[in-house]
């Protein structure tokens, strides 16, 4: 099964989608949505999700797998639209 959630960046500003426990920071512009899924071994499964200053954190539970981001069929790489002056 096939776990997936939408975000939408709906701000006038960068926002970070940061996904763990690989570390990965994707970043999309005002406007711009993804799709991050993960594939679960049980129905039920979820992300843990937490807000922070610069965008939004995915954790996996117990039960998910690797995390990835998605664009228009398309997988995202790690620093997808990282901004230069981000640490």
């Amino acid at each position: 099964m096939i776990l997936r959630q939408l975000v939408c960046n709906n701000s006038d500003q960068l926002m970070m989608v940061f996904t763990e426990p690989e570390a990965q920071d994707f970043w999309l512009k005002p406007g711009e949505e993804v799709t991050v899924q993960a594939e679960a071994s049980k129905v039920g499964a979820q992300f843990e999700i937490s807000f922070v200053g610069e965008g939004i954190v995915f954790f996996p539970d117990y039960d998910t797998g690797y995390i990835s981001v998605w664009k228009d069929g398309q997988e995202l790489g790690c620093g997808y639209q990282r901004p230069e002056n981000w640490p």
